[in-house]
């Protein structure tokens, strides 16, 4: 009987072997490509974008069930964005389309979307640079005081 309980389990495992999930990598290298283009498709942001928003919102279609997981560049590498002790992802839903929002620290920021199911995977690169808000209150003051000036001598 444990001859056969045993011959059983080995069979079983055989069969569902296939089934499991892999892991998104570790680490991603810079010069990493694509296995495959039809997985994921981001809508926002665009390739590069500048904001003075700190969480920046990535939105696309793509085919259900896809898992993405968001790395960002540093020390020659890309690695996984960790909010919460936790890699950022999300799964693309039975609709076809996914939402994120992604939180960033002031700077630039090369970023990839990483989207795998059944052993494909998809790379899609994008640029964020996150502005200071010094920044951006300066672009406030300077729009403000042009459209004064404008309404001042219109007069």
């Amino acid at each position: 009987m444990k001859r056969f309980m045993s011959i059983l389990l080995c069979a079983i495992m055989l069969i569902l072997a296939p089934i499991c999930v892999t892991a998104a990598p570790a680490t991603i290298s810079p010069s990493a490509t694509s296995a495959t283009s039809n997985l994921v498709v981001i809508t926002n942001p665009p390739y590069f974008t500048s904001t003075t928003q700190k969480g920046v919102v990535f939105c696309g279609y793509g085919t259900p069930g896809t898992k993405i997981t968001f790395y960002m560049y540093g020390n020659d590498t890309y690695t996984p964005i960790i909010s919460n002790s936790q890699p950022v992802t999300v799964t693309i839903n039975a609709s076809g389309v996914f939402w994120k929002k992604v939180n960033f620290t002031t700077g630039y920021h090369k970023v990839i979307v990483y989207a795998e199911k059944n052993g494909a995977d998809q790379i899609v690169k994008r640029e964020i640079n996150v502005l200071g808000y010094s920044l951006a209150d300066k672009m406030k003051d300077y729009t403000i005081n042009i459209a004064k000036d404008l309404l001042v001598k219109g007069r």
